[in-house]
């Protein structure tokens, strides 16, 4: 095992006595905290308070707790910092439980500050619902979607808890955690506590023997495909990823989060892989003769409903930094490493010999099979296909830094096929561990505060956009510049699909009304146009994105446009349905 200390600064000179709400206060600033997300509330109040009179950290507070927390995971994958997001006791924290899922999941760094009642107020071990007003037990609510979750019951552990939450945020697998906050520990008063001792990560040594045997199989693989998963973009290892695979003429595929590893547009690209991405991706994964995963948790919608056969005939290898998620992988693996991912390649190109030059006829296979099943679209109809809006949004903002985020829904996955991704010039932010709509909006926000200079493209489908709309006041209120994209078809289409599919009709889900969000967006100060037909849709889009500031397109699509190929339940990578379900 190889140490590496925690970033942590000499605290600032305290007065002798000092408030609980100063001691986080002094802990943000420690770790170079610039932004807070908040939905205030009275019981981080006092917090709020001395944010505003001791420092110059700005508080962004959208309309809601779940905007609050999505804007700060939006920054948090942005900037590459630990986000800090407020909410107070009670709603407060039930309202911010799903995007502290969402950063659970994705492994998204945030400390997440949670007003709480006074310590005299709590019910504790008592057996009744509750004592004070708005109050719940945010630990018990909070541990199994967080790293940890602290409640703080003396003021005096109040600084090493701080520090343990900003260490436990950035160590390891990344994720959120909890500190709740009762008002008596925030008011209360204690003398100038020492700097809290600095904390050290313990970070697996990159295995040396697994290494070469890797470099082995790969020097003997004549169908080796890599697996780029969310882990590659967390820690950066990019370059390393696009070397391995240029230097040995290693095809690559990736999941959702981790599009953008290696160029969509790169000769070796294969795209999204899974449940619906391409039938390419799929039969290349297949049929390898070697599966390298790197980052990635061979998820059911990676590798499909079969996992003992997702590959026919060949040995899968792994390179996780989570020792857990190796030992407990739901796709059998012939070899497990246990390193960060960045490490891992940098010590796989010194291990591996000159390219064995074995892929030429795989790769002209795949080509091959790039032409057998390309992505296409429905029959045309009288709207435009969802696929050629996204399409169109693509060409108009080439060459740019760009930051796509998208809702849940079958605009999710059409923005991966279509939109072209290239860490960290053009990145793709969308919710993939728990897939929750009205991710999108707030999202952005986040994005766009951590990087003012990109081109924010917030992709939405109707329905998913109607969960966090209010966030277009945030947008107002803060001048900021986001092109939002709304892909209308009346329906919740990935939903709706899946009924048809299985039984035939869609109750609930399909020909929804809907609002002229164009409309909407003017009521709220916003720009906005509005597209139904492909006669000059092209150029309609290129000049509403080119405009200043925030505008919405409101795009009515084809409501009768599937997803499609699709991986089915109990069919292997290599059979994808193409039946239209309607």
């Amino acid at each position: 095992m190889s140490i590496v200390e925690s970033a942590a600064v000499p605290q600032a000179q305290l007065a002798p006595d000092v408030l609980g709400a100063d001691l986080v206060l002094d802990s943000l600033l420690r770790h170079g905290v610039r932004h807070v997300f908040i939905y205030p509330g009275g019981t981080i109040a006092p917090i709020l308070d001395r944010i505003e009179k001791r420092s110059r950290i700005e508080i962004v507070c959208p309309r809601t707790e779940q905007g609050a927390g999505y804007a700060a995971l939006g920054y948090a994958r942005m900037t590459g910092q630990t986000a800090v997001f407020m909410v107070t006791s009670g709603p407060g924290v039930t309202n911010a439980v799903t995007p502290i899922a969402d950063a659970y999941y994705d492994n998204v760094p945030m400390v997440v500050i949670t007003g709480q009642v006074a310590t005299s107020d709590m019910r504790g071990s008592l057996p009744i619902k509750q004592r004070g007003f708005q109050e719940v037990d945010t630990v018990d609510l909070m541990k199994p979607v967080t790293k940890a979750a602290f409640l703080v019951a003396d003021i005096a552990d109040l600084p090493r808890v701080m520090e343990e939450a900003f260490f436990l945020a950035r160590s390891g697998r990344q994720g959120p955690v909890v500190v709740d906050l009762p008002m008596n520990i925030q008011r209360g008063i204690c003398a100038a506590p020492s700097p809290p001792e600095k904390r050290t990560e313990v970070v697996p040594f990159v295995p040396a023997d697994k290494i070469e045997m890797l470099a082995q199989w790969i020097g003997e693989a004549e169908r080796p495909v890599i697996l780029a998963g969310g882990g590659v973009i967390a820690c950066r290892a990019w370059e390393e990823l696009r070397l391995l695979a240029d230097r040995h003429r290693i095809p690559v595929t990736m999941s959702m989060p981790g599009m953008g590893a290696y160029p969509s547009t790169g000769e070796l690209s294969l795209g999204l892989c899974g449940y619906a991405g391409s039938q390419y991706a799929n039969m290349a994964m297949y049929k390898a003769d070697l599966l390298i995963g790197i980052g990635t948790t061979f998820h059911l919608r990676q590798t499909g409903s079969l996992p003992d056969k997702t590959v026919e005939k060949g040995r899968i290898a792994r390179i996780d930094l989570d020792v857990n998620e190796l030992n407990h992988s739901r796709v059998p693996l012939d070899l497990q490493i246990n390193a960060d991912a960045r490490a891992a390649l940098a010590a796989l190109d010194r291990a591996l010999p000159k390219p064995s030059g074995k892929t030429g006829r795989w790769m002209a296979q795949i080509a091959a099979w790039k032409k057998q099943y390309p992505l296409v679209t429905g029959k045309p109809g009288a709207l435009p296909k969802p696929q050629d809006v996204i399409i169109a949004v693509n060409e108009a903002v080439q060459d740019k830094f760009v930051i796509a985020t998208t809702g849940v829904g079958q605009h999710q996955v059409w923005v991966p096929r279509h939109f072209d991704f290239d860490s960290p010039s053009r990145v793709l932010l969308t919710s993939s561990g728990h897939g929750t709509m009205g991710f999108d909006l707030p999202t952005a926000i986040g994005a766009r505060i951590a990087a003012p200079d990109a081109t924010v493209i917030c992709f939405v489908g109707d329905g998913s956009l109607q969960m966090n709309i209010q966030e277009l006041a945030t947008i107002v209120e803060r001048g900021l510049d986001i092109k939002i994209v709304v892909l209308d078809n009346h329906a919740l289409s990935i939903v709706a699909q899946f009924q048809r599919q299985n039984w035939k009709s869609h109750p609930a889900t399909g020909d929804k009304f809907n609002p002229d969000f164009a409309a909407i967006a003017r009521a709220y100060g916003i720009e906005a146009v509005s597209i139904s037909s492909t006669d000059g849709m092209a150029e309609t889009l290129r000049g509403a994105l080119s405009r200043k500031g925030a505008v919405l397109i409101h795009c009515q699509v084809d409501p009768t446009e599937d997803l499609l190929p699709m991986l089915l339940g109990g069919h292997t990578l290599d059979d994808m349905s193409n039946e239209w379900s309607f």
